[in-house]
């Protein structure tokens, strides 16, 4: 299971966001006031601590996203049971309300003064203070970093769990770097002040969002296209007309009501312009791939689970394709349903094509013999789906092996 180009954009930019945040904010001052200490006037040298103190940071999480992709397989087969997500989902409404100030995770005084203390000029000094942002930079950063764990624990690639932690670390880092190369910054960084509590309810929305989506996963799938839509309904109303947090300010008044505006004309054209029609699938039966080969038609195995986000992805963005959907008319289209790998329905076909993880797309030929080369793992766009399908209607079947014709689709 891979994460696209714009998943990993989206993850560095919450890192990025994630500075953004009240508990998280301070700590851009405490790294100029670990920095402005030390009289360094040579630029290179300057850069080289602050990357440093940049690397200790990345080294935390890039090791958390390790642990939880290793941890993956165990957690992938147990998130098939509806109360393990209902566990999950309430983990993040617990972590949401705090977002509203309903209650605080507060760092201890003690720790936050030694860490505001620590004056370390060697880079091994340097290095661990890095490391105390990743692990103390407040629970603030605590919210969004378990729904990302939550994601990367599905993967069971512990390469690609260090790369999506890595790229989080590269977001939330940045700023760090940028202030502990070029230290006088600091004056000229926005005050705190009551549009950083605006931001921490966008995340706490964020998480709600998160907590219904988990809780329509274990109970009511049928309702997982209406999650994204209700919160952000609920978040623009709230957030951007109902809200009073800075209204002291007209720049930033405006700027809420602005903001509550789009997130409505989004849900408007969502609705409006969204997907009608989407591929059509049949149940994954071993006979039906029987049926197909006597009938020479080429077979398309979907492998997916309900907690799969990818899986929901490739529904949403590339099976309601038309063209998509045109081309896959000659196919025998079946889903195997491996939210719980271990029934006997899922087994079979898991152990039969060597099926690692979900989500997981493979093509028959005429012949029922998978075309090498075609298999897709995680997300992919109608574009790159259609290059495969394509190879897979260009084999030719066994009564026409000596007719250079182009393949037709068939209805």
């Amino acid at each position: 299971m891979e994460l696209s180009f714009l998943a990993l954009a989206g993850v560095f930019v919450s890192g990025l966001a994630l500075n953004l945040t009240p508990c998280v904010y301070p700590m851009l001052t405490v790294t100029i006031a670990l920095f402005g200490g030390q009289s360094e006037r040579n630029l290179l040298r300057s850069f080289t601590k602050a990357f440093i103190y940049f690397v200790g940071i990345a080294v935390v999480y890039s090791i958390l996203g390790v642990f939880a992709a290793t941890t993956g397989a165990f957690f992938g087969s147990a998130v098939g049971s509806s109360w393990v997500l209902g566990l999950v989902s309430l983990v993040m409404f617990v972590l949401a309300l705090s977002m509203f100030g309903l209650y605080e995770f507060q760092m201890p005084s003690s720790v936050a003064n030694w860490f505001g203390g620590r004056r370390g000029t060697g880079n091994i000094g340097i290095f661990l203070s890095g490391l105390s942002v990743g692990v103390f930079a407040a629970p603030c950063i605590g919210p969004p970093i378990v729904a990302l764990l939550t994601l990367v624990g599905q993967m069971a690639d512990p390469v690609q769990g260090f790369f999506v932690f890595f790229v989080l670390s590269l977001g939330l880092g940045l700023p760090y770097l940028v202030l502990g190369t070029f230290s006088g910054l600091l004056q000229k960084l926005p005050r705190s002040g009551e549009w950083l509590v605006w931001v921490k309810k966008l995340f706490g929305f964020a998480l709600l969002g998160l907590a219904a989506f988990y809780f329509a996963l274990g109970f009511y799938s049928d309702l997982l296209s209406y999650v994204f839509p209700v919160t952000l309904i609920a978040a623009g109303i709230y957030l951007g007309f109902v809200d009073r947090t800075g209204d002291t300010s007209v720049f930033f008044r405006r700027f809420k009501r602005a903001a509550g505006s789009v997130a409505l004309i989004i849900v408007f054209l969502t609705f409006m312009l969204g997907p009608r029609h989407y591929v059509e699938w049949e149940a994954y039966a071993a006979r039906k791939i029987d049926l197909a080969r006597e009938a020479q038609k080429p077979v398309i195995l979907d492998f997916y689970a309900d907690w799969c986000i990818p899986c929901h992805e490739l529904e949403r963005f590339t099976y309601s394709n038309p063209k998509v959907i045109e081309a896959l008319e000659p196919f025998t289209r079946l889903k195997v349903d491996a939210t719980d790998p271990t029934t006997e329905e899922a087994a079979e076909p898991i152990e039969r094509f060597d099926v690692v993880g979900v989500p997981t797309i493979l093509f028959l030929d005429w012949e029922g013999n998978e075309v090498k080369n075609t298999r897709i793992t995680g997300y992919v766009p109608p574009e790159v789906f259609l290059e495969s399908v394509e190879e897979v209607l260009s084999v030719p079947r066994a009564d026409k092996a000596v007719d250079d014709s182009p393949v037709e689709y068939e209805g």
